[in-house]
């Protein structure tokens, strides 16, 4: 009966280790938007499930708890730097890319892409 324990104990710690290995923090230095979300300048959660293909649904969490879903298309494997890629259009700032160290998720903005 000892061992049940133990087993518990470590399939809990490889599902933590699992779920830390699909979150990032990151930080907005100013307002931008990411998909028809406006997000204000502060730290995020992003986190991620497996990708069906090669798109996935990046969950962006704020300091204040509240919750984005945005869609990305992801590229696998090792990247060089981990962090975010914003761009201008228009005067409005746009989060194109969020870097982590196994992935790089390309957000869909609809203003952006269609320019």
């Amino acid at each position: 009966m000892r061992c049940i324990p133990g087993f518990v104990l470590i399939s809990f710690l490889s599902i933590t280790i699992v779920a830390a290995q699909n979150s990032q923090t990151f930080y907005l230095a100013s307002a931008t938007r990411a998909g028809n979300n406006q997000l204000p300048r502060g730290i995020y959660e992003v986190s991620w499930s497996s990708p069906s293909k090669s798109r996935v649904t990046l969950t962006i969490k704020a300091e204040d708890e509240k919750t984005f879903k945005v869609l990305a298309r992801v590229v696998e494997g090792k990247q060089g730097r981990t962090g975010v890629v914003t761009s201008v259009v228009d005067g409005i700032s746009y989060l194109r890319e969020l870097d982590t160290n196994n992935a790089k998720f390309v957000l869909q903005n609809t203003k952006e892409g269609s320019k």
